[in-house]
């Protein structure tokens, strides 16, 4: 019973293996660059390697998510492609001068126009930093901020202050002072029990984030070993086969010795990291829908947590915030929630909940409005909240705001929102670009040229974008989705079944004597030696 058992698992294990290795190997090589952003922020993929998909029409894909418009008719534009002049319709330039050259720098959260005396000059906050330009030169000028740089997300008045929101931390200076110095003012969370998010933590598992950088690095390693896997497991498959097919072949006994070498290796190994294999394919498999809808709002107490947790609260939770003068206080939204606190932030936030929907990856647009209510934008689509009711109405089709998922995106995925001076409203959506309130798609400006030719995606999206497999849904459309989770699924079975055969081989060896690998080339074959 075993040995049929075995022998099918064998079976499995190199069937599998062998369909699997493409996959493998691009997962591998992606994730070891994904998990060192620092090291490739200034690697951009040129446009020729880039899918039709991924140029930019209607300016969508985010590159456009808002702007700001100045008392002359020029409008700026911001969004991930950074930062854009429209003098007329015909007139559009990119603002670079000073700016991060690298498209993974360049992303830009949030754009203000901030008024000193009779000078006027825009404030950005960027992945690659804060920096404001005079609309004099408009040529931009990095602020400094304490602390270890981030990503900033939103950029607010509050009171006599201006408050920069990063993914981290919180940064305040007088509008006196301005620009700067800043000073981190990040406040508490106000917590029965401190938990951490099951995504938070099948993330941090998955690219060894959880053991600090020395995890970071053994799973780079568990990468490089995947490939070695992968190219061992196909080269001892390979010369047995092709031996088959040329049948008047034998191999000399040096390479005999060879194979079953690399095969020894390619089990010995295999077999002391097989459980670093299981939670790169466990975690991965939920990583990406459907599977990651069944852990998205899923919780779990600090406690369990393998590796040290960061005593900032907010440490690489923060998506976007908004300041509500009326009720005077300050929310952010996080990873885990949204929380609300005085704008003073000398106490702690505490979790609220809104009666509104807001997609798991956090509100693309989140805004106070003067009436009170709150404009809130993210996947689920564009809503009108109203605190006092605690009822939200669904700016697309003016009705409440009711079942609407916030795991599953909208077909509008919402990710901006802006009004002009002629008291036009306009969104934006990651597929369609700029639409009006109907959700039409509107061409309000041309793209310019040189946005696809010059103006490519970095190298770190890039690659997320082959390790999510979204990258060849313009081959097959939208069953790319079913990519990761099937790959994971495969990757999962196929280091179960190695750990058996490891085990059978290694606990029955004296039934495997007269069999062991590579029983293929030591059986009937021609006396002719290569």
């Amino acid at each position: 019973m075993m040995k049929v058992l075995y022998r099918k698992s064998r079976w499995l294990h190199k069937m599998l293996g062998l369909i699997l290795i493409p996959f493998l190997i691009w997962m591998s090589i992606s994730g070891i660059i994904l998990n060192h952003p620092e090291l490739i922020a200034q690697i951009d993929v040129p446009s020729w390697l880039i899918p039709s998909p991924y140029k930019i029409d209607n300016w969508n894909r985010s590159s456009i998510i808002g702007t700001v418009q100045t008392s002359d008719r020029s409008i700026y534009l911001y969004g991930k492609k950074g930062v854009w002049h429209v003098a007329n319709t015909n007139s559009i330039r990119f603002l670079g001068n000073g700016f991060p050259e690298s498209a993974f720098l360049q992303k830009t959260y949030h754009l203000i126009l901030l008024t000193q005396g009779k000078d006027s000059l825009l404030l950005a906050a960027t992945d690659g930093g804060l920096f404001f330009s005079h609309l004099k030169d408009l040529k931009w000028h990095e602020i400094p901020l304490p602390g270890k740089a981030e990503k900033l997300k939103k950029i607010l008045f509050v009171q006599n202050s201006l408050l920069v929101i990063g993914e981290s931390n919180l940064y305040r200076c007088s509008l006196e002072q301005f620009p700067g110095p800043f000073t981190i003012v990040t406040p508490n969370r106000l917590e029965n029990e401190k938990r951490i998010t099951l995504v938070q933590l099948f993330f941090d598992l998955h690219d060894g984030k959880v053991w600090g950088l020395l995890g970071r690095l053994l799973m780079d390693l568990m990468g490089l070993i995947i490939i070695f896997a992968s190219i061992t497991g196909f080269y001892v498959w390979f010369w047995p086969w092709r031996t088959k097919k040329l049948a008047t072949v034998r191999f000399k006994p040096q390479t005999i010795n060879r194979l079953r070498s690399w095969n020894k290796w390619h089990i010995k190994i295999g077999a002391i990291v097989a459980v670093f294999f299981l939670i790169l394919a466990g975690t991965g498999l939920f990583m990406r829908p459907p599977f990651l809808v069944a852990i998205a709002e899923k919780t779990l107490p600090a406690h369990y947590y393998p590796g040290k947790l960061s005593s900032n609260p907010w440490e690489h939770k923060i998506h976007n915030a908004l300041y509500d003068a009326q009720r005077q206080r300050l929310i952010i939204a996080t990873a885990d929630g949204l929380w609300s606190g005085p704008p003073q932030l000398d106490r702690p936030f505490k979790k609220i909940e809104l009666n509104v929907p807001i997609f798991v990856m956090g509100p693309t647009h989140f805004e106070a409005l003067p009436n009170g209510h709150y404009r809130i934008a993210s996947f689920s689509g564009i809503f009108d909240y109203n605190p006092s009711q605690d009822q939200a109405i669904d700016l697309l089709t003016g009705q409440k705001a009711k079942n609407i998922s916030t795991v599953r995106p909208a077909e509008l995925m919402v990710t901006g929102y802006f009004e002009l001076k002629d008291g036009s409203k306009w969104i934006t959506a990651h597929e369609q670009g700029i639409c009006n309130l109907q959700g039409h798609p509107v061409h309000l400006w041309p793209v310019p040229k040189e946005l696809n030719t010059q103006h490519t995606l970095s190298l770190w999206n890039y690659m997320f974008e082959i390790h999510n497999g979204r990258i060849f849904k313009f081959l097959i459309g939208d069953f790319y989705i079913l990519i990761i989770p099937l790959g994971s699924i495969m990757f999962l079975l196929i280091t179960l079944c190695g750990l058996f055969d490891w085990a059978y081989r290694k606990f029955r060896k004296p039934i495997l004597q007269s069999s062991e690998y590579p029983e293929e080339i030591l059986v009937g074959q021609p006396p002719v030696e290569v």
